[in-house]
């Protein structure tokens, strides 16, 4: 488990884990850029398909109250390039609690200091503004925009793109603040 000074641990999606983020998928919807609606055997293939390689969902815990309280995605994995495509949740019981901020900071922070990322990219919706703000908090630049690629009741939405290098990761406040280590968990070896 990684556990970010933050107060945020992240552990990996297990079987559990489904009807959880199932609930999230439907409920979701209006800030997500793909709409579907599972049910249980479609959520079960979905995990199965789930390629180790590629592709990584974490459940975010709050320390300080043990609840799960969302994940964050990686997907897409380029090993070679050291990339992948980001995204995050907050479960619906636990929004506008300023929790946003601390799973993104967690899975950013955790990509590059343990995965060895060298860049992270995402897509936001225009109209999904706690989630810009919280991708700005955590590093990330905005770095285009497919416009009116989304479509939402009756309304076509810009997509955002974001964009966040390690260079620029290494030199945020925050992470200076941490002495550049994130994660609680490690300890370096100082004797020799």
């Amino acid at each position: 488990m990684y556990i970010h000074k933050n107060g945020i641990a992240l552990r990996k999606l297990e079987r559990t884990d489904l009807p959880k983020l199932k609930d999230l998928k439907n409920e979701s919807w209006f800030g997500t850029h793909n709409i579907t609606l599972l049910n249980d055997y479609e959520q079960e293939k979905w995990f199965e398909s789930l390629s180790r390689h590629t592709h990584l969902i974490l459940i975010a815990i709050d320390t300080k109250t043990n609840n799960e309280v969302g994940l964050y995605k990686i997907q897409n994995i380029d090993w070679y390039n050291r990339t992948y495509d980001s995204s995050h949740d907050v479960f619906k019981e636990h929004r506008g609690q300023g929790l946003s901020k601390p799973v993104l900071c967690a899975g950013t922070d955790f990509a590059f200091e343990v995965l060895n990322m060298n860049r992270i990219d995402g897509e936001i919706l225009e109209n999904n503004v706690a989630s810009i703000k919280s991708a700005e908090y955590a590093g990330f630049k905005h770095e285009g925009v497919r416009r009116k690629s989304i479509h939402k009741c009756g309304e076509y939405l810009n997509s955002i793109h974001i964009g966040i290098l390690k260079e620029d990761w290494i030199n945020l406040d925050r992470i200076k603040q941490y002495g550049g280590i994130c994660n609680i968990s490690y300890q370096p070896k100082n004797d020799l």
